[in-house]
């Protein structure tokens, strides 16, 4: 009878140490370990997720914060002087809505106003007045704007381009050098203007007879630009 005891109590200590290990077992099936990596420490925001970075990430964000604001101001200034480049080149195309019709009647008033400035040259006159270089700066266009030599590279460039000039290469050539006297002729007619200084000083009469030369010069490649304009 003891025997039966003893063993009977030994086969219910088994079972209820099988139990507990089983127990044991389901818990930790159900209840699986969860490792946590704290080398980087996460929020994630309720509201949009957006992740805050690591105080590392964001020291190596702010490191590049300088070569980025560089790239950005490298690429403005590139566009600054894009912008500048295209305006240059804007502001020596053709007028808007001039046709080569308008351009070659310009030309025509133009080399008229020419011939009249020669025939009514007044070196003493113009020596004699208080800026009377600007008299003949006003015929040649380069200031104000009522001569129709005002622009006039504008009006060149149209006709170039047209049917009524064959040969452009040879026009834009003569083009360039009636340009370069106009320039001249202007030049020497600013300077009989300029007085100033207690030295002895060069005389009106000699910078508005040297303009009178250029504009002579003009005269001769007018007619070389009117003979090829059809």
């Amino acid at each position: 009878m003891k025997a039966w005891q003893s063993s009977s109590s030994s086969s219910s200590h088994r079972m209820a140490k099988t139990t507990s290990s089983y127990s044991s077992s389901a818990a930790a099936a159900a209840s699986p370990t969860t490792f946590i990596d704290t080398s980087t420490t996460t929020h994630h925001h309720p509201s949009d997720g957006l992740e805050i970075l690591s105080s590392s990430r964001r020291r190596q964000l702010l490191l590049q914060v300088p070569t980025m604001t560089a790239i950005v101001a490298t690429a403005t200034s590139i566009a600054t002087i894009m912008l500048s480049h295209n305006q240059v080149c804007n502001a020596a195309a053709a007028a808007p809505g001039m046709t080569a019709d308008s351009a070659r009647d310009q030309w025509k008033q133009a080399a008229t106003v020419l011939n009249d400035l020669l025939q009514n040259w007044s070196t003493d006159k113009w020596a004699e007045e208080v800026g009377g270089g600007d008299i003949i700066r006003t015929q040649l266009g380069t200031q104000g704007a009522t001569s129709p030599l005002f622009q006039i590279e504008k009006a060149f460039k149209v006709l170039r381009d047209s049917e009524y000039v064959d040969d452009f290469i040879e026009f834009q050539e003569t083009v360039d050098e009636f340009i370069e006297a106009l320039y001249r002729a202007d030049s020497m007619a600013s300077s009989s203007n300029n007085k100033t200084g207690s030295g002895k000083q060069t005389s009106p009469v000699v910078f508005i007879e040297q303009s009178k030369d250029e504009v002579i010069k003009m005269q001769t490649i007018a007619k070389k630009l009117t003979n090829q304009i059809k």
